[in-house]
């Protein structure tokens, strides 16, 4: 047989046995399709004593005692369930599961905004039902699998069709830098023969209702983290006046904040950062002669060129503390001011490229 063959026989092989199995998994009134047919076995024959035998010696271990009927006479199989297992999924910060709770269960570090603000963005997003709502818990309505929505995807994704539950989200401890989240399955049902049959409510299922919950959290606090440092690295700037009310940009920020972030605006606009001395809050940098000509041309060298209408030179900038914020001074190379016309003009180029980090 050549590989080709032996690759198509392997192939079929494989196909048949996935029906097969898929078939025994699936039954057509919404239960599993556990073979018991080893309840039908009947009785073996009675044991044949052979005819010179007076005497058979039976351990005490396999004695059956007398009087012993069995009643449960009910197939196991079809009571277990072969939903796969669900952990919960703790990847975020500061999130660690308590094992010894009864339902799934963590503890979530949080010291901002109230954990349930989350738990209400949570359901909102999701388009989850909810019939009731507190400080501390929210209840689910039916979440069915048939719902359009990405949380009844992600459960009924793991769970037979046909199903639907009932889910709570609770706080059930708070310690000064932790908040205990647990959710539960409140109540779980079957769709057969068209009618709502009731299941055992399943630690499955409120394991993945915490972990979709988790997952939000996680992206929401990443989120607001990513916003907290655009914000920090942003400093909106004015046209505006010094202590001694002299033309200069302004900002309501404090001065570390503009200190720290002058040398990339300097360098955004193609300007040059020459020293500096925090001591007296000052800036040195320089303005290059601007390439032009066939060769600048050619080789792109126009997009290095100064950004602002200033005379090649070198260049102050004073930063200062101000009953608002913060002021910035211009000043050329031997520390006289610059003309307010000139500050007027490259006024625009430097109030957007502080503000550009904020767009990043």
């Amino acid at each position: 047989m050549s590989t080709l063959n032996k690759y198509k026989t392997l192939i079929i092989i494989s196909s048949l046995a996935t029906v097969s199995s898929c078939s025994w998994f699936s039954a057509k009134d919404g239960t599993e399709d556990i073979d018991d047919r080893y309840m039908k076995s009947q009785q073996g024959p009675e044991l044949q004593v052979p005819p010179a035998t007076k005497h058979i010696s039976v351990d005490d271990r396999y004695r059956v005692p007398e009087g012993v009927i069995i009643t449960n006479r009910d197939p196991k199989g079809k009571g277990l369930s072969l939903d796969p297992p669900q952990l919960l999924l703790l990847g975020g910060d500061g999130v660690r599961e308590d094992s010894e709770q009864l339902h799934p269960t963590v503890w979530v570090r949080h010291q901002d905004a109230p954990l349930m603000d989350y738990v209400s963005r949570f359901v909102t997003q999701k388009s989850i039902p909810v019939v009731s709502s507190s400080d501390k818990q929210v209840s689910t309505d039916w979440i069915t699998d048939s719902d359009e929505t990405d949380l009844a995807n992600y459960i009924g994704s793991y769970n037979l069709d046909g199903q639907r539950h009932r889910v709570t989200l609770e706080i059930i401890g708070q310690n000064p830098n932790e908040v205990a989240v647990q959710a539960r399955n409140t109540q779980s049902q079957r769709l057969v023969n068209d009618k709502w049959v009731a299941m055992t409510p399943s630690k499955a299922i409120a394991n993945q209702f915490l972990n979709a919950f988790l997952g939000f959290y996680d992206s929401e606090r990443t989120k607001e983290a990513r916003e907290r440092i655009l914000e920090e690295g942003t400093v909106n700037v004015n046209l505006g006046t010094n202590q001694q009310g002299n033309i200069a940009l302004t900002t309501e920020r404090d001065l570390m904040s503009v200190w720290e972030q002058l040398p990339r605006v300097i360098e955004e606009l193609n300007l040059t950062v020459s020293d500096r001395d925090q001591s007296a809050g000052i800036y040195y940098f320089n303005v290059k002669e601007p390439e032009t000509g066939f060769w600048a041309w050619l080789w792109n060298d126009d997009e290095a060129n100064p950004k602002v209408e200033m005379e090649p030179g070198d260049y102050q900038v004073h930063i200062e503390t101000t009953a608002l914020g913060t002021s910035m001074t211009f000043k050329d190379d031997e520390g006289n001011l610059l003309d307010a016309n000139l500050v007027t003009k490259i006024y625009p180029e430097f109030a957007a490229s502080f503000k550009s980090r904020g767009k990043q």
